[in-house]
This record gives structure tokens, sequence and C-alpha cells, in this order.
């Protein structure tokens, strides 16, 4: 098995954070796809579904042009936004456990992607460095569901922690 860094890898570890998290609008964390790299046909990636039925995905992408982007405190609400809030909910529980495995990742706005007026500049993607040095692009998409979306964050009180991966 080579050392670099590989999908599967990094998969395994998003989904047992984004498990382990409790945030509680998040009902299931799941896996699909089935390709062992990015940008093949049957993207590998993490499903998160909440409450609303809605569903947002973490999967191995290729895409060209990234812009760094800080992690903010707070996550944007739903309406709206909902693969901009599953991405900063992803930095800041990288951020809170640090997991050995990766060495950095960074929140990121991708070309073309965000609302009008943010393309390029809301968080669309994150990039994991692993303990070795190689990277991989993880891009973030969703789907809407049968229930309305709150304009506010639902859990303001909710903190990105989580008991044990």
């Amino acid at each position: 098995m080579s050392d670099n860094v590989r999908l599967a890898q990094v998969l395994d570890v998003l989904e047992r954070l984004l498990a382990a998290a409790r945030h509680p609008e998040i009902t299931a964390v799941d896996r699909f796809g089935s390709d062992a790299a990015p940008g093949g046909p049957s993207p590998a990636g993490v499903r998160v579904r909440y409450t609303t039925g809605a569903e947002a995905y973490l999967w191995g992408a290729v895409w060209p042009g990234e812009n760094p982007l800080p992690v903010p405190e707070t996550l944007p609400p739903p309406l709206g936004r909902r693969p901009d809030r599953l991405a900063v909910l992803t930095a800041q529980l990288l951020d809170a456990v640090r997991p050995p495995e990766f060495a950095s990742w960074q929140l990121l706005g991708l070309p073309d992607l965000g609302p009008a007026g943010e393309r390029g500049k809301a968080p669309r993607g994150i990039r994991i460095t692993g303990a070795d040095g190689t990277s991989l692009l993880l891009r973030v998409t969703a789907a809407g569901g049968p229930t309305a979306e709150s304009e506010t964050e639902p859990y303001p009180d909710y903190s990105p922690a989580i008991d044990a991966p």
C-alpha cells in the first residue's frame, strides 16, 4: 500500500467525525460512490442527511483553481447555504479534533461555484493534506429536502466538538 493519502482514508476519517459530532440537525452519515481516486465516473464521498430531508455531500473531486478561505466561527444558515454549512462544519470539526492522519486542511472557494455574486468566495471545497504531504480536494454539494430550510441558525448553542471519532 502506498504512503500517499487515499480518498478512502480521508472519507473514513470525515465519516467518523461527522457521525460523532452529534449536530442536532444531522440524522445520518454514510458513504456513496466507488472511485478510489478523485475525478472518476463514480465519485466517492460522504453523504449527510438532515432533519429537513436535505442532503449534503463531501466527495473527491478535481477542480481547477482554489481560493483559500478562513473558517468562520459560526455556521452559515441552512437556507440556500447547505453546501457551505457542511464545508464549514467539517473544517470546524477538523480544527477541534486535529486528526493525526492529516497534516493540514484548508476551507476553499472554488471558481464558478457558489451563490450569484459570491462565486469562488463561498466555501464549496476542502483541501486535505495527509501526514505524508500529499493532498486531495473534496467538493461540497447539496440537494434540498421536502421541509423548508431555516433562514437563521436553528441551533445557535451547538459547539463543534465530538466525544470520540
